[in-house]
């Protein structure tokens, strides 16, 4: 405690002032002042007649308190103290802080001798409410509460605020670190957001005594790996004349199978599905792929807090070749009634999965403007691999003074086409001139001697 004596000699009577701090109050934010007024005379100064007295004012920041006049006696040659006294409340500041209070005092001992004088008294910094402070986290992570106390007696409750959910962290905890687990309930308020601001409030006690609150704030987020989006897919083949050759809608045949490929999607922590893509393309929950081409399909899926989660769905594919036929009819020669058919193609020389695939081939004929198609007859080509090849004589009955038209016609288990009319021109004679003759073809036509 401080003592500030002030000691005024004024022709033969002084006064002195002393004060000191006393009755501390954590609880309230405020104390008091102990003050003592005594005064001093000499053998020439007195006064016993009680009319004597004392004046004190005592001025803080926040308060101000005068003592009444208080009356005395004093004899000569004395030291008297004439006020004792503790004056107050004093409220300090919200910080705890307060300005040393200024006091003045006035005597009156006779009309010759009336001392005064003034002092002041130091006041402590009384502690108040902690601070605290917060690390940020992911939901389900931990936030780690740091507590700045300002007495190590005080205690503090802990609560969070966060997007009108709220919660107890701790009640009355002497300690000056906690670790928060951030709820999952969290999850729930930002169900649009990658993150959201969790207040803290820390309410500070001495003893039972609630000397104030702070707060803080952290950022809780969701973690990618928490929220993105499941993604799984399906591909199934849709085409029933390719499904029945494999056996298995889940096989796909190359250039015929149409691809029903569907996404699936489920969003996590309480986000929504806002958007599922093929291979770049927006879908609401499948795409097909006429005469597929390939057995593997990006498939991606983004929530509502814009997380995006991408796989790759591959499915078994039967490599099929499709079926080409390369044919060519021709004559012998320009006059010669015989016709050739050279031919080849591609074909898939394999299994399908349920059976086999077959390769059927034919032509047929009719002369050019006739309604009518003469069967040729089947084909019987030589298969090496995935290619085809044969030859044939067609018949020696085609007039060369006449045109005609060809068809092949080739299947196999998936597709019957055919090559498309091919027109064979009639021949055309040659014509030979001698000395004495003209040939045409060979024969005699004129001769001269």
């Amino acid at each position: 405690m401080d003592f500030m004596p002030l000691n005024i000699q004024l022709f033969g009577a002084s006064l002195s002032i002393s004060a000191y701090e006393t009755d501390i109050s954590t609880a309230n934010n405020t104390s008091y002042v102990q003050l003592s007024i005594s005064a001093t005379t000499t053998g020439s100064t007195f006064n016993n007649t009680g009319s004597a007295y004392v004046n004190a004012t005592l001025t803080g920041q926040n308060n101000t308190y005068s003592i009444p006049k208080t009356y005395f006696n004093i004899s000569k040659a004395t030291t008297k103290v004439i006020y004792s006294g503790k004056i107050g409340p004093f409220t300090h500041n919200s910080d705890g802080s307060l300005n040393p209070i200024q006091i003045n005092a006035s005597t009156y001992i006779t009309s010759n001798y009336s001392p005064s004088g003034s002092t002041t008294c130091n006041m402590s910094t009384i502690a108040r409410k902690s601070s605290i402070s917060a690390t940020n986290a992911e939901i389900e992570g931990t936030s780690v509460i740091t507590i700045n106390k300002q007495a190590s007696s005080f205690t503090h409750t802990l609560q969070y605020s966060f997007a009108g959910l709220t919660g107890t962290i701790a009640t009355k905890t002497s300690d000056s670190s906690i670790n928060f687990t951030v709820p999952t309930s969290f999850y729930a308020k930002i169900p649009n957001s990658k993150s959201g601001v969790c207040t803290i409030t820390c309410t500070t006690y001495s003893g039972n005594t609630n000397l104030g609150s702070t707060t803080t704030t952290f950022t809780a987020s969701c973690s990618e790996s928490a929220c993105k989006p499941s993604v799984s897919a399906t591909i199934i083949d849709t085409n029933t004349k390719t499904t029945s050759l494999t056996g298995d809608s889940s096989k796909l045949i190359r250039y015929k199978s149409t691809a029903r490929v569907t996404v699936n999607a489920t969003p996590k922590n309480s986000a929504s599905i806002s958007s599922k893509s093929i291979d770049g393309a927006s879908v609401s929950s499948y795409k097909d792929f006429p005469n597929v081409n390939k057995n593997s399909f990006s498939i991606s899926a983004t929530d509502s807090r814009g997380f995006s989660n991408t796989i790759t769905k591959s499915a078994t594919i039967v490599n099929y070749v499709q079926l080409t036929c390369n044919a060519k009819f021709a004559r012998t020669n320009q006059t010669s009634s015989t016709v050739n058919l050279n031919y080849s193609g591609n074909y898939f020389n394999g299994n399908f999965g349920a059976t086999s695939n077959t390769l059927t081939m034919s032509w047929k004929y009719r002369e050019k403007g006739a309604s009518e198609w003469i069967a040729g007859g089947p084909l019987s080509p030589t298969i090496s691999g995935n290619t085809y090849s044969g030859s044939i004589q067609c018949g020696t009955n085609f007039n060369y003074e006449k045109n005609y038209e060809f068809m092949v016609e080739f299947s196999d288990k998936i597709d019957s086409l055919n090559s498309g009319i091919i027109t064979l021109s009639k021949g055309q004679g040659s014509l030979e001139i001698y000395d004495k003759a003209i040939k045409a073809n060979g024969e005699v036509l004129f001769y001269w001697d």
